[in-house]
């Protein structure tokens, strides 16, 4: 999987994607979370750009999401954070 061309207007990022040689464009938006802290990116749209198709498996969808969203932990990162601080 290829990513290229993002496009962000506000809360809303469009992307291009190369998937198994088929370009694609998905449309995402940005998404906090309720009681809790960071957010991620929810799948709004997307299709086959040569036949304006939506013919991706769900597994190839969560691949998509898996790629794009943050992989953190907002708990460790601000414990980190504070021990450097102290260090300073």
């Amino acid at each position: 999987m290829i990513l290229s061309n993002f496009i962000l207007h506000k809360d809303i990022l469009l992307v291009h994607a190369d998937i198994n040689g088929n370009d694609y464009i998905f449309t995402v938006k940005w998404r906090t979370f309720t009681n809790k802290k960071g957010g991620d990116w929810e799948l709004k749209s997307y299709l086959n750009n040569s036949n304006g198709k939506k013919d991706l498996t769900d597994e190839q969808l969560q691949a998509f999401l898996d790629r794009i969203n943050p992989q953190w932990d907002w708990d460790t990162d601000q414990q980190q954070i504070t021990e450097a601080l102290k260090d300073d």
